[in-house]
């Protein structure tokens, strides 16, 4: 078995980069698309603590930050069974027409059966969270259900 290669998604949002920025970096932002709730101290070095519905919560770091175009996580998780491990969640921001140019690049994936369970969850993850966030910056409409549980 082979190490996945890393996750890379784009998205196209019909909003500037400043707000799509704020909606990855600020509790409240993060919060209308992807979290319950979350704290963060933005800057290099700074801690992060998200919830999601359901409960499920992460710790974990800020591995860099450039206002307006980057942001990188250091992505702590649990394998099935429960080993702790982290990953990298890169975020990079364009300015596109009127809009902003997302990309996310999500690695640090090791080979294995449990990491090829978490590398598939985070996979369809982002897609559905990442749509979510279109929905949310475009047409104003949360698409989660408080049914879903991570």
């Amino acid at each position: 078995m082979t190490k996945p290669a890393p996750i890379e998604q784009s998205y196209y949002y019909a909003a500037p980069p400043d707000k799509v920025f704020a909606a990855l970096t600020e509790p409240d932002g993060l919060a209308s698309w992807f979290l319950d709730s979350a704290e963060i101290a933005l800057r290099k070095g700074g801690t992060f603590h998200f919830t999601w519905q359901g409960g499920y919560s992460m710790k974990g770091k800020v591995k860099k930050v450039e206002e307006g175009r980057l942001v990188v996580y250091a992505w702590v998780d649990k394998l099935p069974g429960g080993k702790v491990v982290e990953t990298e969640a890169r975020f990079d921001l364009q300015k596109k027409g009127k809009g902003t140019l997302l990309s996310l690049t999500h690695r640090g994936f090791k080979k294995g059966p449990k990491w090829l369970a978490l590398y598939g969850a985070i996979q369809s993850g982002w897609a559905h969270y990442l749509t979510n966030l279109r929905s949310v910056l475009e047409h104003g409409t949360d698409l989660r259900s408080p049914h879903d549980v991570r």
